[in-house]
């Protein structure tokens, strides 16, 4: 997997899921997104956790790529997932369900956490064998 720096739009990107999550932690949502499409346009979400029913939650990602695809956005530049557990963040990758997902709008880089450090590596690139958080 070739790792990459973060540029400072990247940057800004981790910073906008921190906030995001920061404002919307609840027992329902716990990961919050944020993208960056070709043309520059910045969407957010975050996951909504069904616990009784868990095939019926979406990742923050779904949530963040679907208000990019309203909006007649549908390639995507940059990704990342941030989560916000006892006062820390953690950048996430992303799980199977939203590779795919995600590959269906481009090739995208993707932020990881690697050894305590953030880069980012495109999701073609990613493996779940690869990626040692």
């Amino acid at each position: 997997m070739i790792l990459r720096r973060l540029s400072k739009k990247d940057i800004e990107l981790v910073d906008d899921a921190r906030l995001l999550i920061r404002r919307r932690r609840n027992r329902k949502s716990r990961v919050a997104a944020s993208l960056r499409t070709k043309s520059g346009s910045i969407w957010n979400g975050i996951n909504i956790e069904i616990r009784e029913c868990a095939p019926c939650s979406i990742c923050a990602e779904y949530a963040a790529i679907a208000k990019m695809f309203t909006d007649a956005d549908d390639e995507i530049e940059a990704i990342v997932a941030v989560s916000l557990k006892k006062g820390r963040y953690s950048v996430l990758p992303p799980c199977g369900k939203c590779r795919q997902f995600m590959s269906a709008f481009g090739n995208p880089y993707v932020i990881l956490e690697v050894k305590g450090k953030l880069k980012k590596a495109r999701l073609s690139d990613i493996t779940l064998f690869q990626y040692a958080g």
